[in-house]
């Protein structure tokens, strides 16, 4: 692999012949040329690696790493393992970048000495192509420094961009996120959030620039944007909740910002997902009891009690009818839910 790189690209890679070509085009093109391309095939039954291929027998810069398949998260983390790069930039296999991302990315890390850089991203559509990538980047745009990461992410970034946990348009320091690492167990999505939090708690600043820095596809196989998956929220609930716990709730070496924060996001996560969405959305009585069933179990655990705290009293109010099953009665209430 070339020597020092000044970024390590990831980008976890399961069957996707469909967009991967253009992805992987677009990062070829970029006007910032000292990175590493490390493609994390996580057992690809398509022609997924025949693309890789075509793309490392034509660019030393991209490289194959084959590995049995594990999910977005352990990809990730097989990426970070062999990165050399002074930088990280995570992106998706079905997403673009326009030809200038690393570029304003990396300028603004190190005017900054940033241990993280964030531009916007955008979403597109399925069918937007390569050549349809936005091809120039903001004139003059702005770029905004933080100096203390805990609070300045919180009442800034979260308060300025709804999505603002995904990590596709962000250029990580690798030393400052050394001991970070994604969970394993979430092996297709809510993942980023956790990953963010750890790194917000790590890094000593950030820079904010204006430019898009990521193109966010909404295709049919996006695991947290096509439609709403009440299996999907499920696995995440009962993964999260004992983690959370064990992470934040139990170590008292956490900064109280950060464990605030943490069970804020998670306490409405929960809320939403599993009990207002089931009544505002068109969710069968099966799936309804299913989130009811999950929810009793963790019930009376510690973990699930730590959790309850952050909810208003009208969201305690609605999970009690709905650990009661009172179906009926919170679907004539739920204009409050």
């Amino acid at each position: 692999m070339t020597p020092q790189p000044q970024i390590s690209i990831i980008i976890p890679i399961y069957n996707d012949e469909l967009y991967l070509s253009d992805l992987l085009q677009s990062v070829e093109n970029q006007t910032f040329t000292d990175f590493e391309c490390l493609c994390i095939n996580d057992g690809s039954t398509d022609r997924t690696e025949q693309i890789i291929d075509k793309f490392a027998a034509k660019d030393s810069r991209f490289f194959k790493i084959n590995r049995t398949n594990g999910g977005v998260s352990a990809a990730r983390n097989t990426g970070l393992d062999v990165a050399k790069g002074e930088y990280v930039f995570f992106i998706d296999h079905d997403d673009l970048i326009p030809a200038y991302s690393l570029e304003k990315l990396y300028n603004a890390a190190q005017k900054y000495n940033a241990d993280l850089s964030r531009g916007k991203f955008i979403m597109i559509s399925e069918n937007c192509a390569f050549e349809n990538l936005q091809k120039n980047s903001i004139k003059n745009s702005k770029s905004t420094f933080y100096k203390n990461p805990l609070t300045d992410y919180y009442k800034k970034v979260r308060g300025q961009y709804k999505r603002w946990y995904y990590i596709w348009q962000c250029l990580f320091k690798r030393s400052a996120i050394e001991e970070v690492r994604f969970l394993e167990e979430l092996r297709a999505g809510g993942e980023d959030f956790l990953f963010t939090f750890d790194t917000v708690a790590k890094i000593k600043n950030f820079v904010q620039i204006d430019d898009i820095a990521a193109c966010h596809r909404q295709s049919k196989i996006s695991t947290t944007l096509n439609g709403y998956k009440p299996d999907f929220f499920f696995n995440i609930c009962e993964i999260v909740v004992p983690y959370i716990y064990r992470k934040y709730a139990e170590n008292r070496q956490i900064d109280k910002r950060l464990r605030w924060w943490v069970y804020h996001k998670e306490a409405y996560a929960v809320y939403r997902f599993l009990v207002r969405n089931m009544f505002r959305r068109t969710c069968s009585n099966a799936d309804k009891k299913r989130a009811s069933e999950i929810l009793n179990k963790i019930n009376n655990t510690p973990e699930f009690q730590e959790l309850i705290k952050y909810l208003n009293f009208r969201q305690k109010f609605f999970l009690k009818l709905f650990l009661k099953e009172k179906f009926a009665l919170a679907q004539k209430l739920k204009i409050f839910i």
